[in-house]
């Protein structure tokens, strides 16, 4: 797996390619995308690319690493981005 900034992380998941950053809490395997243990994107079957927005913002917060580190960068790639708590529920999410 390629080890790399968390930008390129990001642009990694996006296209479809692993990556993790130089620490390892910031992964992908092209499809989904980690921050740590939690699963923060989400690749559809027609490839679109989720991402589940927690940050304080939404009222689930989790780390600032998560919130600065890896949200941030992958907001601005990302198809579209969702609360967290919408999804939560929906068995194809799970």
């Amino acid at each position: 797996m390629t080890k790399t900034t968390n930008e390129n992380v990001a642009l990694n998941w996006y296209r479809g390619q692993s990556a993790q950053n130089h620490g390892g809490n910031f992964q992908t395997n092209g499809s989904d995308l980690y921050s740590y243990r939690t699963r923060i994107g989400y690749t559809t079957r027609e490839g679109t690319k989720i991402l589940f927005d927690y940050t304080a913002r939404t009222g689930n917060f989790l780390s600032m690493t998560t919130s600065s580190k890896h949200i941030s960068p992958t907001r601005a790639i990302a198809d579209l981005v969702v609360n967290p708590s919408v999804v939560q529920n929906l068995e194809k999410f799970q």
